[in-house]
């Protein structure tokens, strides 16, 4: 019979790799297509087989690792079909979360999603303005009262996470983000749903068609 705790210990060390191995493959230093050997990562988190293995289960979750019957995991590759899919998944969710969530947004909520904007502006690092960003968007879409939808909505942003990072990378594209954000938490603090949604709407869009022409030029000067 397990020890009392044993669960939430081992939940613990999962959510350490899973941190870990998140960052790593976001950030490049994992690469598109390689594998994730088992004993390799069990022997750098000096755990075993188990904790490893349920880590792989949630990121392949997070759509970040592709895990092959017979063959094991290995990171998932980055394509402009998927970023398209994820853009058209994104408009749908997060303006059916704006719909619901405008008219009932609270001044706290909208003072978190503002400073996180201002936090956003003071991030060195691109991975602290991407967890910003989505701290911004959550703080306004967690009034719609939809669990599953918000939590839907996260996985969605945590897939297209890594594509945004590489749009960071390439472009000037930050500038333009963070005054789509302004625009949209204006039109919240003053109740249009109709103009955040409209907003929300470009402002993905927007990312998405960056997306397609990082795309194609990689593909390009392949």
């Amino acid at each position: 019979m397990p020890k009392a705790g044993t669960g939430a210990l081992l939940g613990g060390v999962v959510d350490s790799i899973v941190g870990r191995l998140r960052e790593d493959i976001l950030a490049g230093l994992l690469v598109a297509g390689s594998s994730l050997r088992q004993d390799w990562i069990a022997i750098r988190f000096k755990v075993s087989h188990i904790p490893v293995r349920e880590a792989f289960a949630r990121l392949a979750a997070d759509g970040l690792v592709t895990i092959v019957p017979r063959r094991g995991a290995f990171v998932s590759r980055m394509s402009a079909e998927d970023a398209r899919e994820l853009t058209e998944m994104r408009v749908a969710l997060e303006c059916l979360a704006v719909r619901r969530s405008v008219p009932v947004i609270g001044v706290s909520a909208l003072d978190l999603a503002s400073r996180s904007l201002v936090a956003a502006d003071n991030s060195d690092r691109i991975s602290d303005w991407s967890e910003m960003n989505w701290q911004f968007h959550r703080h306004l879409y967690a009034a719609c009262g939809r669990p599953r939808l918000l939590a839907t909505i996260e996985t969605l942003w945590r897939q297209v996470d890594r594509y945004l990072r590489l749009v960071l990378e390439v472009t000037d594209y930050l500038g333009k983000s963070q005054g789509e954000h302004r625009a949209i938490l204006e039109a919240y603090r003053r109740g249009e749903s109709s103009e955040a949604e409209r907003i929300t709407a470009a402002h993905i869009e927007d990312a998405g068609a960056v997306l397609a022409i990082t795309f194609a030029a990689r593909n390009e000067g392949a």
